[in-house]
């Protein structure tokens, strides 16, 4: 169980605990891990989910794209003169994986960018040890036929997400800025499925469309099909800067909630595992940029360090002894609180590459520097 699956609920589900036993008999030490998860946060520990962003290529150029300010074209000349910007090798990601092990950490996302487009994705799925670790992979769906489907079941990929925008096949494209997309994605759905990945779907909320009956039918679509719909909340970062129209208000996160009640619809602030960790920067999830930058949340553009210069023990600390990040709080931090919503603003608006590094955002001050 993992974020796009175990946020919709407490307990395990029949499904949940039959998915599970197959598992354990495949590969016990993953499911051993993930099994160990209420644990380890029973004793104080976290065991955050790690979005590994190791390219940010696409073939889409989606209207909300949160990963504008990291892209590879970019970085391209920066490249060239900063060692630090130096992208991600494969022992590195070796390195990473056994990192996380150790600290007893099971879930790896593959995202971007598109993942499917990296000419390496295999050799990273490799790099980060599907016998050791829980891989994930976020897809637009646009590459994801029957055989495409086999191929990641073969690597060792146990689930993939798929991005919805809309029910309404013209929004979605419209959306997404490439014709035909919805149909991709309906196809795509029907691959993972018959090919036994686990499959959830999700989707960007926008300023009022929990209102909508479009979001309400994608909804019941999900709960009906069995696999849930993980929504995430337009923030106002990346590209949503320049569509503050797009970003959601409370009225919105509140209405949210009440559908997760009727529908399997569920966000990054839904309970899991037991326990209601409430904003999951740090204690719930973390993104490993290309360039080995450690950020709280994927929403979230400052870094709490690099990987090459600190071990991801002290990294995760970093965050746990942060005023804004670790302690428990009810609401998204960088989508709910007008506060740190400003802040983060006026700290990044000074940066044409993203994150901002350590020290010039969070600090050893433990809060944000104006």
């Amino acid at each position: 169980m993992d974020l796009y699956d175990a946020l919709a609920e407490t307990n395990l589900s029949p499904a949940e605990q039959e998915k599970r036993g197959e598992l354990m008999a495949r590969k016990p030490y993953v499911a051993s891990k993930l099994a160990n998860i209420e644990a380890m946060e029973e004793r104080g520990e976290i065991s955050p989910i790690i979005r590994l962003e190791k390219s940010y290529l696409c073939n889409f150029q989606c209207t909300h794209c949160s990963a504008e300010y990291y892209m590879d074209r970019h970085l391209e000349k920066v490249l060239q003169t900063k060692e630090n910007r130096k992208q991600m090798t494969l022992d590195e990601v070796r390195l990473l994986s056994k990192e996380a092990d150790e600290l007893g950490l099971a879930r790896f996302v593959i995202t971007g960018g598109e993942p499917l487009v990296m000419r390496d994705f295999e050799e990273v799925v490799q790099a980060i040890d599907p016998d050791r670790h829980y891989v994930i992979t976020d897809t637009n769906g646009w590459f994801l036929d029957d055989e495409k489907a086999r191929w990641l079941k073969d690597i060792g990929v146990e689930k993939v997400q798929l991005s919805l925008d809309s029910w309404i096949e013209e929004e979605h494209d419209n959306f997404r800025n490439k014709k035909g997309s919805h149909k991709r994605v309906m196809r795509a759905i029907k691959s993972a499925v018959d090919n036994d990945l686990n499959l959830i779907l999700s989707t960007v909320l926008v300023s009022g469309r929990t209102k909508a009956k479009e979001f309400e039918e994608m909804c019941k679509f999900c709960t009906d099909q069995g696999f849930g719909l993980y929504v995430s909340y337009a923030k106002p970062t990346g590209s949503c800067t320049d569509h503050p129209e797009f970003v959601i208000t409370k009225e919105d996160a509140d209405l949210l909630r009440e559908m997760e009640k009727k529908y399997n619809v569920f966000t990054h602030m839904t309970p899991s595992y037991g326990s209601n960790k409430g904003c999951i920067t740090v204690k719930g999830i973390i993104t490993i940029t290309s360039t080995m930058e450690i950020t709280p949340c994927p929403y979230i553009d400052m870094s709490l360090g690099n990987l090459r210069e600190t071990s991801m023990k002290e990294i995760l600390a970093r965050g746990m002894r942060n005023p804004w990040l670790g302690p428990h709080r009810p609401d998204c931090l960088i989508g709910e609180d007008p506060q740190f919503i400003d802040l983060h603003t006026k700290v990044t608006a000074n940066y044409t590459h993203l994150p901002v590094p350590w020290g010039e955002g969070f600090s050893d001050e433990n809060t944000l520097q104006d």
